[in-house]
């Protein structure tokens, strides 16, 4: 299975929403965020920004609905115990019928989203795409106080890797065999990177929500 990049800078997106969230004790994606959801703060931003396409996997029909209300291409993760690497190889598997059966053009790369991280500001994300932009054949983390997190842009030529994954393997398992190709864009206020694992932590994104990160995003792109 193998997609080669267009001459293009386009950049797709795999949103990973497949988690059970066992540490909270409820589905963190559907919690209500300002006027919606979680996830649905998520994707709003990511259609915003230009990925496309945009492929969210879920077990969830209440996210894939959500998904396929913005246009973008839900799919289903029957396996979600098996961990991250699902939604991981299911995206791929879902960016290669795009491309090879509809005929949509290939991305030069791919970034892969968790469903949580709702911190994340519009400069961050566009900070990370011009860095895969200006150098497409490195691997781009955000560095949140110095280490690498999510969402990771990935070329293309790393697809076959990132299928091999299994279990709760993530993208940055294949990124460090390759750690010459990682590029770093630091994230500041490094809090950015939060995601909602567990009361304490959601309580504190609330809080960051309400405060901090929502006028942060006003000055910028209001």
């Amino acid at each position: 299975m193998r997609v080669a990049a267009t001459g293009g800078m386009e950049i797709a997106a795999i949103v990973m929403a497949s988690g059970f969230s066992r540490r909270l004790g409820l589905n963190k994606l559907l919690l209500p965020l300002g006027e919606g959801t979680v996830i649905g703060h998520v994707l709003e931003q990511i259609g915003r920004l230009g990925y496309s396409p945009v492929i969210v996997v879920s077990q969830y029909d209440e996210v894939l609905t959500q998904a396929q209300a913005k246009g973008f291409c839900p799919v289903r993760n029957a396996s979600p115990a098996e961990g991250k690497s699902s939604s991981i190889r299911l995206g791929i598997s879902a960016l290669t019928g795009l491309v090879e059966d509809r005929g949509l053009p290939a991305p030069r790369g791919v970034s892969f989203f968790t469903g949580d991280q709702v911190l994340l500001s519009d400069k961050l994300l566009t900070g990370l795409q011009e860095a895969f932009r200006a150098a497409p054949d490195t691997i781009v983390f955000p560095a949140y106080d110095g280490a690498p997190g999510s969402p990771g842009t990935f070329p293309l030529d790393m697809a076959p890797r990132l299928m091999e994954l299994r279990g709760e393997e993530g993208g940055m398992s294949a990124a460090k065999e390759t750690p010459d190709r990682i590029r770093l864009v630091q994230a500041e206020p490094g809090w950015q990177g939060l995601d909602i694992d567990t009361a304490q932590t959601w309580e504190r994104v609330l809080t960051l929500w309400h405060s901090e990160w929502q006028q942060q995003e006003k000055r910028v792109f209001g």
